[in-house]
Formats: C-alpha cells, sequence, structure tokens
C-alpha cells in the first residue's frame, strides 16, 4: 500500500507541473496494465505512478471550470446569482463567492453555472451566504502576478473551481430569494452572534475563524504574529480541530456507552462512539464551509473510524497511505496547497515517532514535526519559527481543551440562550486575549532567524550534516533524522540564484501588475528600484512579491533603494521593505514621506562603482524643480560594454533633457520602457538615441490604458528592438557584463502551469500554437 501511494503521489505531482494539457485520453492505454501488479510485484511502482498522473489528467479535464464567452467579458452585465460561503466584509470593499446562473447583455441571454470571486467596493450591503442576487457586475479573468516563488493565486482560485473575477458596478441591485433553511445561513447567524457578543475586535476574529472558518476579521499583524510563531494551524479550522471534536465526542460517548452493559453485550463501546464522533466531525466541517483543509482530515478520520468500526487490524502506515489515495482520487490539485503537504508530513511525522515511545513523547512530538515540516516551509516560502515547538507545548493544550470546545459551546448556546452564550464567549474571549499578549511578548522577546536568508558557506556546512548518519552510533531507525538539516539547506540552495559574478550585473524585473519594480544585483551589493503599487485594502506588492523574492535569493538588506518618483504605483511596498529589512541608502526623483528615513534625492552626475559595475544617475538635474512622472530618477548601470537604462516614468520633457544634456550615454543594451509604454513618453528621438538590443515593458495585464500602447511598441521596433513584457511572461531576468556571463535577451523566470492559461486555451495544441 505504501508503494502505491507513493506511486500514485508521483504520478500526480508530475502532471501538476505541466504546462498545458496533454490531447486526447491516451491513458487508457495503460489501464489493462494495472492487474499485472498483482503477479508482478516490481511493476506497482511504475503503474501507480501512470494511474496517477492518467487521474489527474482525467480529473483536469472533468473538471475544467466552465467558459465564459470573451465577448461577454470586461462589460456591464446584469447578472442573476447567489452567494456563497460567507461574504468578506473588509473596510472599504466586500469580498464574496457568487455563482453566476443567467447573464444579460443588450438583450443578449446566456445560462450556465459560472463561480465568481466578486468585491464590492465602497458601501455595500450586508450580503447573506445563500441568498439569490441580481447585480451589475463586470466580469474578467483571473490574473496573478508570476514571480518564482511567489503564492500562486490563480492555483489556489483554480482548486476553488474559479476562473473569473470581478466587481459590483452599480450600487443597485435586487433581492430575488432569501437564505432560507441552510447549513450557512447558520454559519452567518454564529459569525453574526460572535460579532456581536462585545468581544475585542482581535479576539472576536480568531473566535470567528475557529467557529465559522471566517478568517476575514485577522488583520495583516495577527497573521504574520501567528506564522512567525508557529500557531497558524490553530487559528483556523483544520486537521486539528476536526479530530479534537471527533475525539471528545467518542470517549464522551464511549464513556456513556459503557454505564450500560447490556448495550455493551451487544456493541462494544470502541465500535458505537465512532458514529457520533463522526457526525460530530462532519457538523464542524460544515460550519468551516467544507473547506480543503476539512475535507481533507474528514477523509483521514473516516478511514481510522471504519478501521475501528470494522474491527480491522492495520498498521497506521498503511492508513495513512489509504489516507493519501483516497485524498488524491477526490482532489489531484491537493498537492499544489502547502496545506497537503503540512498535513500528510505532520501526521507521518506522528505515526513514525509514536511507534517509538519513550520518556517525554509530547516534547518528542512537537520538535520532531517541526523538525520534518521545515523542508516543506522553507520550500513554500514560510517562515520556520524557532519558538514554535515551545510555544505549542502550551498552546495546543490550550486550544483543544479550552478555548475551541468554549468557542463552539458558547456560539451554538447563543442560537437559543444569548446572554449564557456570550458570557461563555467573553470568559473564551478572555483567556485568548492573554495568551496572545503572552504570544507577543515571546515573539519580541525570543530569537529571530530566517532560515532562507542564511549566508550561503553556513548552508554548505548543514548540507554536510546528512553524512553522521554513516557513523554507527547513528541508530538505524534516526538517520532519516540527520538528513533533514541537510535537505532544508539544499531546497534553500536550488531556489537562490548564486550572485553574478565581479563585473557582471542582474537585472530581474519583477510582475508587480500596473507598476514598477525591478532589482539590479551585483557579486556583493543589491539595488532596488521602485517597489510596486499598494492598495486602499492594504495590500502591497513590498509584502506580496518584492520581500519574498528577496528572501528566496538570500537577501538580507538592500544596499540602494531609489524611488523613482512619488506615484503609488512605485513607492506603494516601500513601507513594508523598509520594515523587513535594513536599507543602507535610499534615494527619490521628488519628496517622498517614509517614517523614519529622510530619502536622498537623485542628481543627474551621481556616481558610484560596485564590484567593476558602474552606476550613475542621468536624471533629473539639480534645482530643476521638476515634480509627477517628470521628476523621476532615471539610472545607466553599465560593465563590459553591456548597458541597461532605467528611466521610471519620465515623460517628453525629460527625454528632451537627456537628449540635449546626456545623449552620448544614452545608448544601452536594455531598457526598461518609461512609463509602463505609455504614448506620452518614448519619443521617436529617445527611441532613436537608446536604440536598445530590447526594450521590456512593467504593465498590468489588460489593463484600462492600454499600456504598452500599439504606436510606442512600433517605434521601438523599428529601431529593431525586441520586447518582452510582464503582462505575458511574469518576471523577466537578464545578466549582462562578461560574454561568457551574459543571460540575454531577457528570459521569462516564472513556471508556467496549465490552470494559468487563459480559458479555452489549455491543450498542448494551443500552448503549440503560443496561446496566453
Amino acid at each position: 500500500m505504501v508503494v502505491a501511494a507513493l506511486g500514485f503521489l508521483l504520478g500526480v505531482v508530475c502532471f501538476q507541473q505541466l504546462p498545458c494539457l496533454p490531447d486526447g485520453l491516451w491513458y487508457l492505454f495503460f489501464l489493462p496494465l494495472l492487474p499485472l501488479t498483482r503477479h508482478r510485484r516490481k511493476l506497482l511502482l511504475p503503474l501507480a505512478f501512470l494511474a496517477g498522473f492518467s487521474w489527474s489528467h482525467a480529473s483536469a479535464l472533468f473538471n475544467e471550470p466552465p467558459i465564459i464567452p470573451r465577448e461577454w467579458l470586461g462589460r456591464n452585465l446584469q447578472v442573476v446569482g447567489q452567494v456563497l460561503d460567507l461574504p468578506e466584509k473588509q473596510v472599504r470593499r466586500q469580498r464574496f463567492y457568487f455563482l453566476a446562473k443567467v447573464l444579460q447583455d443588450d438583450g443578449r441571454r446566456l445560462q450556465g453555472n459560472w463561480k465568481l470571486r466578486l468585491s464590492w467596493y465602497g458601501e455595500s450591503p450586508d450580503l447573506a451566504a445563500g441568498e439569490t442576487l441580481r447585480l451589475c457586475l463586470r466580469i474578467k479573468v483571473a490574473r496573478a502576478y508570476r514571480n518564482p516563488g511567489g503564492f500562486d493565486y490563480l492555483a489556489w482560485l483554480y482548486a476553488r473551481g474559479v476562473r473569473y473575477t470581478g466587481y459590483v458596478c452599480e450600487d443597485d441591485f435586487q433581492r430575488l430569494a432569501s437564505p432560507g433553511i441552510s447549513v450557512d445561513a447558520l454559519r452567518q447567524r454564529l459569525a453574526d452572534f460572535i460579532a456581536g457578543a462585545d468581544l475585542g475586535a482581535e479576539a472576536a476574529a480568531v473566535l470567528k475563524a475557529l467557529v465559522v472558518g471566517d478568517r476575514s476579521g485577522l488583520t495583516r499583524e495577527e497573521r504574520l504574529l501567528f506564522s512567525h510563531s508557529g500557531t497558524s494551524h490553530l487559528m483556523a479550522i483544520s486537521g486539528l480541530h476536526v479530530g479534537l471534536v471527533a475525539g471528545l465526542l467518542y470517549l464522551a460517548f464511549g464513556w456513556l456507552w459503557r454505564r450500560f452493559p447490556g448495550l455493551c453485550s451487544r456493541w462494544p463501546a470502541r465500535v458505537a462512539a465512532v458514529f457520533p464522533a463522526m457526525l460530530g466531525a462532519v457538523a464542524y466541517a460544515a460550519l468551516a464551509g467544507f473547506s480543503i483543509p476539512t475535507r481533507r482530515a474528514l477523509i483521514m478520520l473516516l478511514l481510522v473510524f471504519l478501521a475501528t468500526a470494522w474491527r480491522r487490524r492495520t498498521s497506521p502506515a498503511n492508513l495513512l497511505s489509504l489516507a493519501l489515495l483516497v485524498v488524491l482520487l477526490a482532489d489531484p490539485l491537493a498537492v499544489v496547497s502547502v496545506g497537503f503537504w503540512l498535513s500528510f508530513g505532520a501526521v507521518a511525522a506522528i505515526v513514525w515517532l509514536s511507534e517509538r515511545p519513550g520518556r517525554f513523547l509530547w516534547l518528542k512530538l512537537q520538535f520532531g514535526i517541526a523538525l520534518a515540516l521545515a523542508p516543506v516551509l522553507v520550500w513554500q516560502q514560510l517562515p520556520v519559527s524557532l519558538l514554535g515547538p515551545v510555544v505549542n507545548l502550551l498552546a495546543i493544550p490550550l486550544f483543544s481543551l479550552f478555548i475551541v470546545p468554549l468557542a463552539l459551546v458558547g456560539a451554538l448556546l447563543g442560537q437559543g440562550w444569548a446572554s449564557l452564550g456570550r458570557s461563555v464567549l467573553q470568559l473564551d474571549a478572555w483567556v485568548l486575549e492573554r495568551f496572545l499578549s503572552v504570544l507577543k511578548w515571546l515573539m519580541e522577546a525570543g530569537p529571530q532567524m530566517s532560515l532562507t536568508l542564511l549566508p550561503e558557506p553556513l548552508l554548505m556546512v548543514l548540507s554536510g550534516i546528512p553524512l553522521l548518519a554513516l557513523f554507527p552510533a547513528i541508530r538505524p531507525g534516526w538517520r532519516w533524522v540527520a538528513g533533514l538539516p541537510g535537505l532544508v539547506a539544499l531546497v534553500i540552495l536550488l531556489q537562490r540564484d548564486a550572485p553574478p559574478a565581479a563585473g557582471n550585473f542582474r537585472l530581474t524585473l519583477l510582475d508587480v501588475g500596473q507598476g514598477l519594480s525591478a532589482v539590479v544585483r551585483t557579486a556583493s551589493h543589491v539595488l532596488v528600484f521602485d517597489t510596486g503599487p499598494a492598495f486602499p485594502s492594504g495590500f502591497n506588492t513590498g509584502d506580496a512579491v518584492l520581500l519574498p523574492w528577496l528572501r528566496r535569493q538570500g537577501v538580507a538588506a538592500v544596499d540602494m533603494l531609489i524611488l523613482s518618483h512619488n506615484d503609488l504605483d512605485h513607492v506603494g511596498g516601500a513601507r513594508a521593505l523598509l520594515q523587513a529589512m535594513p536599507v543602507a541608502d535610499i534615494r527619490s526623483g521628488e519628496a517622498i514621506s517614509l517614517p523614519g528615513q529622510s530619502p536622498g534625492r537623485c542628481r543627474a552626475g551621481q556616481l558610484w562603482w560596485w564590484d567593476g559595475v558602474r552606476f550613475e544617475i542621468l536624471y533629473p538635474p539639480s534645482g530643476s524643480g521638476v515634480q509627477g512622472n517628470e521628476a523621476s530618477c532615471v539610472l545607466r548601470v553599465s560593465s563590459n560594454g553591456d548597458s541597461l537604462l532605467l528611466v521610471g516614468d519620465i515623460e517628453k520633457a525629460g527625454e528632451q533633457w537627456l537628449l540635449a544634456n546626456a545623449s552620448v550615454r544614452l545608448r544601452s543594451t536594455l531598457i526598461v520602457a518609461a512609463h509602463h509604454g505609455s504614448n506620452s513618453s518614448s519619443t521617436k528621438e529617445f527611441v532613436a538615441a537608446v536604440s536598445p538590443a530590447q526594450v521590456l515593458y512593467a504593465a498590468g495585464k489588460d489593463n484600462r490604458w492600454g499600456f504598452p500602447r500599439p504606436e510606442v511598441t512600433a517605434r521601438w521596433a523599428s529601431v529593431g528592438s525586441g520586447d518582452a513584457n510582464t503582462a505575458e511572461s511574469g518576471a523577466l531576468q537578464a545578466v549582462l557584463g562578461e560574454p561568457e556571463e551574459r543571460e540575454f535577451p531577457a528570459r521569462a523566470t516564472w513556471k508556467r502551469r496549465y490552470w494559468h492559461r487563459e480559458p479555452g486555451f489549455v491543450s498542448c495544441d494551443h500552448c503549440s500554437e503560443g496561446a496566453p
């Protein structure tokens, strides 16, 4: 069973790496070979691999979300549909899933079932899960930032059956049907009761997450606290909580059943308690909206309880392998979720450690799980908490025996006895707030270290630790433990790009949508040019894109930050960057207010050298008094005959000044087009003076301004320049300088998967045709 499960898993994982779906049903030819495994065990692993690969293919074809014709996108449509799940109420918007059933536009009508993820900006009515609405919507294909190591938002949506997003375009709407009686309606009432129970905002947000799986109330700071302390798994309904409810009910009903000897003679208590325990687990998962983690936990519990009910003795390894197979059969896309790897990794570590009993088992479990999951966390760019095992020694019993049970009891009591339910929740919140205060103190006082920022020499030392397993003194059963530090180091090293050699420099143009963020790296220095946009919701590309990329590359500090000018699509991530890591020098084209910082000003003629690479500010001139786009810093980076030009949002007047005062230094190998390819920039004379081998555009996909403008791309093409666009390719990278180290033209660094294709363009035929 273990071999079959691992082979099936490997097949599923390999399939999910494909950039497009293979054609036809070729995998059916392998199905007649499966019976051979009964007599030839050596074929089990390869045939299980083929089965996993084939099943993933069939699932992807069968579950492909329905398509909305392109001509219906980007228009104001009248849409009838149903609100799904609990809406997320935020400060300036409300987000919710919507099952659209009818689309109408100028007399045309389209029927179907399209699951959308929508936003309602500004003042919006309180929506309820299950109600039917008529809304004015503007729908588009879902988009996401595409950078190495970044969060794959499109995979997250695709796993939930979503290919389209949109927003409510008019406040005028109609309620066509009320929610009625449903699980979602109960979840809404429980969430509303918790919100109105006179609790602190922090405690209310956590209790809502624990009772109904609604984490929308958690702030960015709270999420970071839980992530860095290793307690994120406690703040969402997952396997731990579902198993807790099932376990408590199992023990309670088993104890009650034993009070009646006559019943025990007919049916043993350990079997009879299975059914109420499973019902309780299903009920709790329903309160969480049957989210993906809870479905995974239910499958594991169901298999355990079935084995108990049938009184079958089976090894934990075989039971875990069977659970893995059932989870993958139900949802092959589960492997793209970090929760899948953390869940099965944690259970595997518990099984392995439990088979080696001894003193301090609870302590060994906590540290063993933390060590086993460290490679997964590093691989997924998640923090590895040094204090996590210690914190969880106390936090897991506290949540399991007090906070979660009281939260459920209080919320459910409140539906019939409001005052008592409110009192129970207030007691629970008081304990929770004391715990959070201690947690904050521990994180402030305890050691802070990011494994991804470890220097390369130390990582090389760690990678040699597995050699300790060769010593006879190490017991065979524990030798794999010696390999985990080496595996962590190997994962970190494989994710990093080696710094360029002296005399070379690397440009990485990050995909931040409609904005700009570029990183120039030499052998021992890092320069960040702009940080991308920020949004009213608090989301910014400093946190979401720039910092994850820098940490993946092992960058612990930035030598210089240049903010070309003060537009939000260029400086939106600056505060997040400055809060997260040291920045030695900051310069900007115009006055910018940053807490605790006094940025210097870019001035023409500023010059410095790093590792044999020349950096020069060409614009703006001293005392010019220019503002806005025309104040943009213009930076030229050059080495060994290659050069890069970063020009921010400079427009016609700035280009004319450069032509008059710095024309001999404009010719470059590579340029990032000014103002995302706007026609207000890239004049004919400027283009001719630069004449780059390649021009790069930093623009958002299908942006409202149509950047880069066709006339701009035509001007650059007229001087023989190739081009690339982050909107189409994601993050772009090039290495310039010494000829033997050169990597040019700039290439995409982001790996495409089949769910990234435009709806309707998923097969390999379309891939070969260059479809987006």
